[in-house]
């Protein structure tokens, strides 16, 4: 495991022990704004460091009320003044047992704004949080209310057999100019994943199952970077990320992620044709 792995993994960890000392007594909070359970997860995430406002540069797609708390959709889009870039961005999910959905490492590729989306499961009332950090090393944040239970521990859309079959299997839909602002592209990469979150329990033994989740994806575009994320239990079964890109006239995308027993599946893509 490399230095920057471990650091995200280090991250990932300290926002779930964090979150299972927490929980119980914080669960609900106060829509849209700071509570006690934010106040605990900056103070753990982000010791020392000031985090302000970002409704001038960020705004966040969320469901008041979600149908379904184990996928519950997110649409992030970052808008930086003149000049800066967002270098990393920070998913939460306040009240889940792992509050820290998945973080993301922007590289220059992907361009000043950033538009992405993805699926999230919510165990509990929660804000749902992105913090972004630009590349002055200022941070930003925004949060949104979201009134769903039980997502973490909710079972697998797919049986076991099934989800085991397609296991890895990766497309991209590249949606071109057609959805995207000018001089970007947009596409959509999805992995075949059960997402096993560790609070679901086998039907026939009655067994929690075992944590098993993708803990690192990364895309790129002729070999450069376009974006790190690295994942916890909080991303939902079957990982959807839809993203826009600079158009730089690339023509190959790749994605390479890795689970959490070891598992390596990587994806090329001609950029412009079928997937």
């Amino acid at each position: 495991m490399n230095g920057q792995r471990r650091e995200a993994t280090t991250f990932l960890s300290a926002s779930l022990g964090l979150a299972l000392l927490a929980a119980p007594a914080l669960a609900g909070g106060v829509p849209d704004k700071p509570g006690e359970t934010w106040d605990l997860l900056q103070a753990e995430l982000w010791p020392g460091q000031e985090i302000a406002d970002g409704d001038a540069v960020i705004d966040m797609d969320a469901p008041k009320r979600a149908a379904d708390a184990a996928i519950v959709p997110i649409e992030i889009r970052i808008t930086p003044e003149a000049g800066r870039r967002v270098e990393k961005m920070v998913l939460l999910v306040e009240e889940n047992p792992a509050p820290v959905a998945a973080e993301f490492t922007f590289g220059e590729a992907m361009g000043p704004d950033i538009t992405l989306s993805t699926r999230v499961r919510v165990d509990a009332y929660s804000n749902v949080r992105a913090v972004a950090t630009m590349d002055d090393g200022s941070l930003i944040e925004v949060g949104r209310y979201v009134k769903a239970s039980g997502g973490c521990a909710a079972p697998a859309a797919k049986d076991a057999e099934e989800a085991l079959a397609e296991l890895g299997r990766t497309k991209i839909r590249d949606f071109g100019h057609e959805t995207a602002p000018t001089g970007y592209r947009e596409a959509q990469v999805m992995i075949r994943h059960p997402q096993n979150s560790g609070f679901q329990v086998d039907q026939v033994s009655l067994l929690h199952i075992p944590a098993f989740f993708i803990d690192e994806m990364t895309v790129t575009l002729d070999d450069t970077e376009l974006f790190r994320m690295t994942g916890g239990i909080s991303i939902a079964e079957d990982p959807a990320l839809r993203f826009t890109y600079r158009d730089v006239g690339a023509r190959a995308m790749e994605v390479t992620s890795t689970d959490t027993d070891g598992g390596i599946y990587r994806y090329s893509y001609a950029v412009g044709t079928d997937s």
